[in-house]
């Protein structure tokens, strides 16, 4: 098994999904994560639970943890979980502004005491301009950072969010580890620790590569005539249909791509995924279609001439590969090197000979709910994928073991569960 973090000591104080996500890939690695929780437990517990405790996203964000749930409204608490940071290497903390500071959780003390510790926080919008210190989940940053308006999805009338992934949680949750394992690395030859800063907001604009790419010259004066109208406009009152038609007068959307895109077959559905022009007449060729706009290299699909090709033709190819099975039209793509694949149901994935082949589903034993399947790592490294092989942990599992490395005698660890400074899942749970 490898384990290249093998040695180091995470306490995570996270909820939800951006930190516990980071906080799991680095477990994933090797690392010692002490999940410190509320009495009740993580909030994402609690959210739509299979059992209780338990529940879908709790245990999709918190494999290869121990968990340790504290009062830290409680001095003892508190202390308990002052020590636990104090003898990390990593500490990983989102909460509201100033609730550190009044729980001595924050760098400025730890790291007076403890230099070399590495100390993650993350936030939803940061700590400066006009947004500062409000709450954030996934959908308040895609919609703040425009990915919303850009996906152009709607509903009722009005633009739905990204529902397939927490985009802004998980890409925040990859930064913090990425950040956390350049900070750890640099710490080896430094021998010094670093405070590092997340947010959803700015994991939001990082993901949109391309949304938010800005060719100044071309693109400068389009945007400020587009928002100089918006403006104006919504002095008036501006419902959203009309400000995206608006949009679309100034910004030109991208047409119908026929050429990236998901087909029905004859007994299923197909994607293919043409990003270049060789690809793009390969597909046509096979399909029997005519399009002149796929000779040469350059391809513009904001141009009114591809527009119209599309619009020409999509109606036949829908038509023409509805004839055929998905597995006749792969093997027929496949032989002119056209990027296709079958479309799946999540529910064919556990059993899916590919996934099979590359041992990318994982199976734990969880104490409370049996066993529990869920995406394995999606790395290699030698060969090998990195495997905790522990489960997501029930509420607390770890806690006396936790108060035990760090110097707590029985006795006091008996008082604190007495107290209920300290608390497992057997004492809120009959029979558990």
């Amino acid at each position: 098994m490898t384990e290249p973090l093998a040695g180091i000591k995470v306490v995570d104080f996270t909820e939800y999904i951006a930190g516990p996500y980071c906080t799991m890939l680095l477990a994933d690695m090797g690392a010692d994560v002490v999940k410190v929780e509320r009495p009740e437990g993580d909030a994402w517990r609690h959210t739509a639970p299979v059992a209780p405790y338990e529940s879908r996203g709790f245990l999709g964000v918190n494999r290869g943890k121990r968990s340790i749930a504290l009062d830290l409204e409680r001095s003892d608490g508190r202390g308990i979980a002052q020590r636990l940071a104090l003898e990390a290497d990593v500490v990983t903390i989102a909460y509201r502004p100033g609730v550190a500071q009044r729980l001595g959780l924050d760098y400025e003390k730890l790291s007076k005491t403890k230099p070399e510790l590495i100390y993650c926080e993350n936030s939803a919008f940061g700590h400066n301009g006009p947004y500062a210190g409000r709450p954030g989940f996934d959908i308040l940053s895609q919609a703040a950072t425009g990915m919303v308006l850009y996906e152009n999805k709607l509903e009722r009338g009005v633009p739905t969010f990204i529902t397939t992934l927490a985009v802004a949680d998980l890409t925040t949750g990859m930064f913090m580890a990425f950040a956390i394992v350049s900070a750890l690395y640099e710490r080896t030859s430094t021998r010094k620790g670093k405070r590092i800063e997340t947010s959803l907001f700015a994991s939001g604009l990082a993901a949109q590569y391309r949304p938010l790419l800005s060719v100044d010259e071309v693109d400068g004066p389009v945007r400020e005539g587009f928002l100089a109208e918006l403006a104006n406009r919504r002095q008036r009152g501006l419902r959203h249909e009309e400000a995206a038609k608006l949009r679309n007068e100034y910004v030109s959307p991208r047409g119908r791509n026929n050429y990236y895109r998901v087909y029905e077959t004859r007994d299923g559905l197909i994607a293919v995924a043409c990003l270049n022009n060789r690809q793009r007449r390969g597909m046509r060729d096979v399909l029997g279609v005519e399009d002149t706009t796929v000779e040469g290299i350059s391809y513009d699909w904001f141009s009114e001439e591809v527009r119209q090709a599309h619009r020409a033709n999509v109606e036949a190819l829908e038509t023409r590969i509805r004839e055929r099975t998905t597995a006749e039209w792969i093997e027929a793509l496949d032989a002119a090197y056209v990027p296709c694949g079958p479309v799946n149901f999540p529910e064919e994935l556990f059993e899916h000979p590919h996934v099979e082949a590359n041992r990318l589903m994982s199976t734990l034993d969880h104490p409370v709910l049996g066993p529990v399947r869920m995406p394995a790592s999606p790395m290699l490294m030698d060969g090998t994928r990195p495997d905790s092989g522990k489960p997501p942990p029930y509420l607390g599992q770890h806690g006396p073991e936790v108060l035990r490395e760090i110097g707590y005698k029985d006795g006091e660890i008996d008082r604190l569960l007495e107290d209920r400074v300290l608390v497992t899942r057997e004492r809120l749970v009959p029979g558990a």
